[in-house]
């Protein structure tokens, strides 16, 4: 009589087989020899060029505003003297614009008479009181809300 392999007998060959080619693969692992990381290459080297990049950048950024300046200082001092007084003709003519705007809306064509003076005194004063008014109103809003 022959005998033939039972099931559960065929199976744990199986298991045996497989677990001793996992171990034989994972002694062939370990046991294997690999090329060592190049830490230098990798990280190293990339990160001091990229720094050495910045440094000759900022150098070239300083170079070019040091050179802007300079010129923009040569400009400005070589300006025609004609150039700048015309510049300062038209700053006066502004100034005395903004003082005739300011004489007109603070004097009257009344204010030769003696009455008209303490008229605009008094209307001076009653808009100063409305304008500290407005500010209290103002700020006690503010504290309220905040």
């Amino acid at each position: 009589m022959s005998t033939s392999p039972s099931p559960s007998s065929t199976s744990e060959n199986i298991i045996k087989a497989s677990h001793s080619t996992k171990r034989r693969v994972i002694t062939e692992v370990i046991s294997a020899s690999y090329t060592p990381f190049d830490h230098r290459s990798a990280v190293v080297e990339p990160f001091g060029n990229e720094s050495k990049r910045d440094v000759e950048f900022l150098e070239k950024l300083n170079v070019m505003l040091l050179e802007l300046m300079l010129e923009f200082h040569a400009w400005s001092t070589a300006r025609p003297a004609q150039e700048s007084d015309s510049t300062a003709d038209a700053l006066e003519k502004e100034v005395k614009i903004v003082m005739e705007l300011e004489k007109e809306q603070g004097t009257s064509s009344l204010i030769g008479r003696l009455v008209f003076p303490t008229y605009c005194q008094k209307t001076r004063q009653r808009l100063n009181d409305f304008v500290t008014r407005i500010k209290l109103a103002l700020a006690a809003l503010t504290d309220l809300s905040g």
